[in-house]
């Protein structure tokens, strides 16, 4: 509780005009109801029913910086890159290439199949070495 005094007694209801013009100056709901003896919920009930919206006033987000390339200062087409198409290394552009891959079922399965067959051809490789 605060040491506000209440310009309402405690055992009579604030006059919704009341209520609103303070809201509209505080724009809080939590000190608002603190001085006339209220909870959140009911002082929004009241705002809401003045016609006053009691959301959240969003902040104006910044617009985001172009990444340009380290390498050459081209415009970079990603959120997390640092080079461009051309000056990325082979492990990133095999990595997209990857990504590209999972997001298709068909192209995901043959990769699959492949790896899959691959993998018992070097099984059966080491098996032979170490029968020999």
């Amino acid at each position: 509780m605060t040491n506000r005094s209440s310009p309402v007694p405690p055992n009579r209801k604030a006059d919704g005009d009341q209520v609103v013009q303070r809201y509209q100056e505080l724009r809080n709901l939590q000190c608002t109801g603190d001085e006339f003896g209220m909870s959140r919920e009911r002082v929004r009930q009241i705002v809401n029913r003045a016609g006053i919206s009691s959301a959240r006033v969003l902040k104006p987000k910044p617009e985001k910086l172009e990444r340009l390339c380290k390498q050459c200062g081209a415009p970079v087409n990603s959120g997390y890159a640092l080079y461009c198409e051309t000056h990325r290394t082979p492990q990133q552009k095999y990595w997209r290439q990857f990504q590209r891959v999972k997001a298709d079922p068909e192209r995901y399965a043959h990769w699959l199949e492949i790896r899959r067959v691959s993998a018992k051809r070097c099984r059966e490789r080491k098996q032979e070495r170490g029968s020999r």
